[in-house]
């Protein structure tokens, strides 16, 4: 038979923060990764309407630079031409994109609340008030190298 311990008051009080801090961290990271997963589901769909305006955009930049080049009307018009291709080509990426979007945007928002509104709160509440880094800490620092040598 196990003893039950009795914790201090203020013990238990900072761990029940801790765990619903560990709660908001989760539920942000969830957040996070479904909105990633989310937004290659999205890439993945929209991969005709996107390479259709890149492709119209390199030849916006040649007819563009071959204008500049040599002036004339039939440059001129292809210039014209394209940029309306580009414009109903964007138009359709946009449109094949807003049923993805609007699965994302919620959870990109939430991630948002979280970062700029619960965090700092959260923190604050536990006496670790947040205040603005302009470098990074060593133990990042490493991290971040570690990760670049390992890509």
């Amino acid at each position: 038979m196990q003893k039950a311990i009795q914790l201090p008051k203020e013990v238990e009080e900072e761990l029940s923060m801790l765990r619903g801090f560990r709660d908001l961290i989760g539920e942000r990271a969830g957040y996070f990764f479904g909105a990633k997963a989310l937004t290659k589901t999205m890439s993945d769909a929209t991969a005709t309407e996107r390479k259709a305006v890149t492709a119209l955009g390199k030849t916006l930049k040649e007819a563009t630079d071959k204008l500049m080049a040599e002036p004339n009307k039939q440059t001129a018009k292809a210039v014209k031409d394209t940029l309306d291709k580009m414009e109903t080509a964007r138009k359709a990426n946009a449109k094949a994109r807003e049923p993805h979007m609007a699965k994302i945007n919620p959870l990109r928002k939430a991630v948002k609340y979280i970062d700029v509104v619960a965090v700092p709160d959260s923190l604050k509440e536990m006496g670790k008030p947040v205040t603005p880094r302009f470098s990074l800490s060593e133990w990042v620092a490493k991290a971040i190298e570690q990760k670049k040598q390992k890509d």
